[in-house]
C-alpha cells in the first residue's frame, strides 16, 4: 500500500523515515561509514556556528538530535537548545535528555517562537525540503538576535551523479525515471531546486548579511550486491517511494526488472574499482544578522 492509501501525513512520513527507513538494508560497514560522515558534518556545522557557553541555539529540523546533543554540550552550563521538527516521533528520540534541550513540534516556515530568541540557528539537510526557502529564512532571521548566526549543511541533489553504466536501459527510460524521481513527493521539487544561488538570494531577501557558501563533495559507494539491492529498495527521503516501487508503479514490472538487472551488472563491471560511486556536491552555509542600528545614521 502506498503512502496516500495509508493516509500518512508529511510529519508521520518524516518521522517514520528518520527512525526506521533511512538505514533500511544498510550493513554494518555501511552504517559505520554513514555514522562517520554524519559526525563530520555535525562537527563542521557546529564549529562554523562558533557556539559559546551561554548561547541559546535553535536546531532547525532537528530530527532525532544529531546536532542537538553536541550543541547542548557546547553551550553548557547556562545555554539552551530548542529542537524544532515537524515530527513528534523524531523528537521523542531526544525528549528524555537534559533539561536544557527543549523539543518543539513546529513548521520551519511558521516557527512557534518569539522574535529575537536565539544567538545561533543550526541545521542539517533541512532547507532542501522546504517549499518556500525565502519564508523559512525570514523566520530564521526573525528568531535570531542581533549579530546572530545561521550555520547549515545542505546537499545539492540536482548535481548528484553516479558512475554506473546502466546497460540495457535506454536514455529515454533514464530520463523518464529521473523525471519521476523529481516529482515523486512534495519535497522532491524543492530538493532538486536547492543550489548556491537560490540560497544566497533567499538569505539576502530575508535580511541576512554576508551569506557565505563553502562547497565540497561527498562520495558514497555501493560496495556489494546487497548495497545495490538496498539502494534500489530504500526510500531516498521522507515521502518518496523507493526506485523499485516508483518504476513499477509508473513504468511497469518489466522495466523494473531490467533496471534492477542493469544495476547489478553495472556493479559487476565496477567491482574492480570498489563498486559504484555516487558523488554529491554539498554546501556548508553561514549567514549573519547585523548589529542593531541606533539614531539616524
Amino acid at each position: 500500500m502506498g503512502e496516500q492509501a495509508e493516509n500518512v501525513t508529511p510529519a508521520d512520513s518524516a518521522g517514520r523515515w528518520l527512525t526506521r527507513e533511512r538505514d533500511a538494508g544498510r550493513d554494518t560497514a555501511d552504517r559505520a561509514a554513514l555514522t562517520g560522515l554524519l559526525a563530520d558534518i555535525r562537527d563542521r556545522v557546529l564549529n562554523a556556528a562558533r557556539l559559546r557557553p551561554g548561547h541559546d541555539v535553535l536546531d532547525l529540523g532537528a530530527g532525532t538530535g544529531l546536532l542537538t546533543h553536541a550543541a547542548a554540550r557546547a553551550v553548557a552550563p547556562a545555554g539552551s537548545v530548542t529542537a524544532v521538527d515537524q515530527s513528534a516521533a523524531a523528537l521523542a528520540e531526544i525528549r528524555t535528555h537534559r533539561e536544557r534541550i527543549r523539543p518543539v513540534v513546529g513548521d520551519a516556515c511558521h516557527l512557534p517562537i518569539a522574535d529575537a530568541t536565539f544567538d545561533r540557528v543550526v541545521a542539517r539537510s533541512v532547507l532542501i525540503y522546504l517549499p518556500d526557502l525565502r519564508a523559512a529564512l525570514r523566520e530564521v532571521a526573525r528568531v535570531l538576535r542581533p549579530e546572530g548566526l545561521l550555520s547549515a549543511f545542505e546537499p545539492v541533489n540536482a548535481r548528484r551523479r553516479h558512475d554506473a553504466n546502466l546497460d540495457g536501459i535506454t536514455p529515454d527510460e533514464i530520463e523518464a525515471i529521473d523525471r519521476l524521481r523529481s516529482s515523486s513527493s512534495p519535497s522532491a521539487g524543492p530538493m532538486m531546486s536547492f543550489d548556491v544561488m537560490p540560497f544566497t538570494d533567499a538569505a539576502l531577501h530575508a535580511g541576512f548579511i554576508t551569506p557565505a557558501v563553502d562547497e565540497t563533495t561527498v562520495t558514497e559507494q555501493l560496495s556489494t550486491h546487497a548495497d545495490v539491492d538496498a539502494h534500489l529498495h530504500r526510500r531516498p527521503h521522507p515521502g518518496a517511494s523507493s526506485p523499485v516501487d516508483l518504476i513499477t508503479r509508473h513504468l511497469g514490472a518489466g522495466t523494473t526488472a531490467r533496471y534492477v538487472t542493469a544495476w547489478h551488472r553495472a556493479f559487476d563491471h565496477a567491482a574492480d574499482r570498489g563498486g559504484i560511486t555516487f558523488t554529491t556536491p554539498v554546501v556548508y552555509v553561514t549567514a549573519s544578522i547585523g548589529a542593531p542600528r541606533y539614531g539616524n545614521g
